[in-house]
């Protein structure tokens, strides 16, 4: 009996050993082929290189992962420059730091409104992989599924695409509303257009006003968001007489006081009472305002429908990092390692990305403080105004509940990309 037994013993340990031969040969051949990749590639991130292996023909051995995704910036701040500062400031990091690998993104530009079609209700754009694109205030008002086809296609196929990644810069309406005011009340004011526009004027895009697009999605967002400590349920975020109300209240205060009949958009910024002249200057900025609250909805149904229809993310990727432009303001070493994480992933190394994030917040609190005339898009620490405008938005009877609201879907939807990520940089940037 023990004669079989020992055998039955080696003939085990045999198959042992060469089942680990095997394992060993397999991973040694694909240790190979990967360091190849990595090597060819210039260290892509490991959902890049799994990709690759997975759908080989989808790419070309040529470049690396990240020339392969159109790249775009959006922002709603035209006239208060901030958003436009940043989204150029954003633009200039990106690309130097792709000089180590030889060529920057392509900056391509899109006039949103000059290209809105006024039958799908979207402004009609292309996104070529290797591009990065600055939109400010873009009319996406269009289906889901045809929004989602504007973002992924691409006409050349000789250009493979992987997808779109979106940098939404965002502010909080009730900061963005009363910086928009203090930067436009200064003397000289640094845009002319305060001088020549009515402020109440209802702007059209094509045959439409932003009432007529908006209004739709607004007021039935099938979207939970919390109201101040409320639980979060489903809201309108706008109902149509709120468009009505503000447009009403900003005709009740320009040229009516007496002495003004004639005075322009900034003389009444320069003369009215402070609160007056807030209402009447975010009856002016409340255009950009909706249109956030419109792309925060309609990136999310994009991205989530995307997300259902491509769970292996590969060919036809889109991936939305909304930042706040309040948190570049106050923290501005974390957002720009945010950036850098979002945009570049494991392209640049851990250490790259935390020091030159540190480089930059030194940079920036530099900037701010020198109080330079150049810098007048920021508006941070030079007024001693802006917590009690901003409170008294908040109670004003017409502006406060639109812009509350606005505020809960716009944290909501900041708060759900966070989860993860502030345990990740905490202390990094203290």
């Amino acid at each position: 009996m023990a004669g079989p037994k020992r055998l039955k013993m080696r003939v085990a340990f045999l198959g042992f050993v060469l089942a680990t031969l095997a394992v060993s040969f397999a991973i040694v051949v694909t240790s190979r082929k990967l360091s190849v990749d990595v090597d060819r590639h210039r260290q892509l991130s490991l959902r890049s290189i799994i990709s690759h292996l997975r759908d080989p023909k989808s790419v070309t051995d040529k470049d690396p992962h990240f020339w392969k995704y159109a790249y775009i910036i959006v922002n709603y701040h035209d006239h208060d420059k901030s958003g436009h500062a940043l989204s150029d400031i954003l633009v200039k990091h990106i690309n130097s730091n792709l000089n180590q690998f030889g060529r920057p993104l392509k900056r391509m530009k899109v006039q949103p409104r000059r290209d809105f079609n006024s039958r799908t209700k979207c402004s009609e754009m292309s996104f070529a992989p290797g591009t990065i694109t600055v939109i400010g205030g873009p009319e996406l008002h269009c289906s889901t599924k045809h929004l989602r086809d504007i973002l992924l296609s691409h006409p050349d196929p000789k250009q493979p695409k992987w997808g779109v990644k979106v940098i939404h810069l965002v502010r909080n309406p009730f900061t963005m509303a009363v910086s928009n005011y203090n930067y436009h009340k200064q003397d000289p004011t640094p845009e002319l257009f305060v001088n020549r526009k009515n402020p109440c004027d209802a702007s059209k895009v094509g045959r439409y006003t932003l009432k007529d697009l908006a209004a739709p999605l607004l007021t039935q967002p099938k979207l939970k968001i919390r109201v101040q400590g409320q639980l979060p349920k489903v809201q309108s975020i706008m109902k149509r007489e709120d468009f009505n109300n503000i447009a009403h209240d900003c005709s009740s205060l320009y040229q009516t006081k007496p002495g003004m009949e004639n005075a322009t958009f900034y003389d009444h910024l320069r003369a009215l009472d402070p609160t007056e002249g807030l209402r009447m200057a975010t009856a002016d900025k409340m255009d950009n305002i909706v249109l956030m609250a419109v792309d925060l909805i309609q990136l999310k149904r994009v991205r989530e429908l995307v997300k259902a229809s491509n769970p292996n993310h590969i060919n036809g990727d889109m991936e939305v990092k909304t930042i706040s432009i309040d948190d570049f303001i106050h923290q501005p070493g974390s957002s720009m390692y945010q950036l850098y994480d979002f945009v570049f992933k494991d392209l640049l190394s851990e250490e790259t990305k935390i020091t030159r994030s540190k480089t930059y917040e030194q940079s920036y609190l530099r900037e701010r403080e020198s109080h330079h005339p150049v810098n007048k898009h920021i508006t941070y620490g030079k007024f001693d105004n802006t917590a009690a405008l901003i409170e008294y938005l908040r109670g004003e009877p017409v502006f406060g509940p639109p812009l509350t609201k606005i505020e809960a879907l716009l944290d909501e939807i900041l708060y759900e990309e966070s989860v993860g990520m502030e345990r990740m940089i905490a202390g990094t940037f203290s």
